[in-house]
């Protein structure tokens, strides 16, 4: 029984893990064309910068020459690597997949967990 917890919490936490991905964005395509694409209003952004300095925000100001929070604003320029939140899927396919590894991990648990067995021919069975 204690597999089952462990399991039922390691598709959570890989579930929770997989909501908050975040894709690469081009920081050339991104002084080249602003807004870069997939970075709106509201996005949440990851930024690197070269001196070294990390920072996640929701956007708030976006215009030729940077990005910026509530806080702080940053330039294109001294952007290392910029990443953004991946947009949202609406469709039912996790939970599908969810669903086909939790009846897989339930058949094998009866498959492991049921007494043997026998089937005798005809009947009595000399071994009960």
């Amino acid at each position: 029984m204690t597999f089952i917890k462990y399991y039922l919490l390691a598709l959570l936490v890989f579930n929770l893990a997989a909501c908050t991905t975040l894709q690469t964005v081009s920081v050339e395509d991104a002084m080249k064309k602003s807004p870069p694409r997939g970075v709106d209003y509201g996005s949440l952004v990851q930024v690197k910068t070269f001196d070294k300095q990390t920072a996640k925000f929701r956007v708030t100001v976006i215009n030729a020459d940077g990005l910026g929070g509530s806080k702080d604003f940053f330039r294109y320029e001294d952007m290392v690597s910029l990443k953004v939140e991946a947009p949202k899927n609406n469709n039912n396919d996790t939970w599908m997949i969810i669903g086909g590894i939790l009846g897989a991990a339930a058949l094998v648990f009866l498959i492991t967990s049921a007494d043997s067995v026998s089937v005798c021919s005809p009947s009595p069975c000399q071994n009960p």
